[in-house]
């Protein structure tokens, strides 16, 4: 089970806020203004975490980037 940290709480919050689908890009930029140092290293491992437990979803449209919303 992987641990909470203020990081993966803050990512987690940014994409369930939303509404909707996010890019990794749009998560960091939501979730620095919780977690200033957070980096796109941080949100990639943590985007991979959350999908492995079934807490977000991803959304491919054609022409773009994968992008993540909450599986809730």
């Amino acid at each position: 089970m992987e641990r909470s940290t203020r990081q993966r709480t803050a990512i987690r919050a940014t994409i369930e806020a939303a509404g909707r689908p996010l890019s990794p890009q749009e998560v960091l930029d939501a979730a620095k203004s919780q977690v200033p140092g957070l980096s796109q290293a941080t949100v990639y491992r943590a985007l991979k975490s959350l999908l492995d437990q079934g807490e977000i979803a991803v959304v491919t449209l054609p022409g773009d980037r994968a992008r993540y919303e909450s599986a809730r």
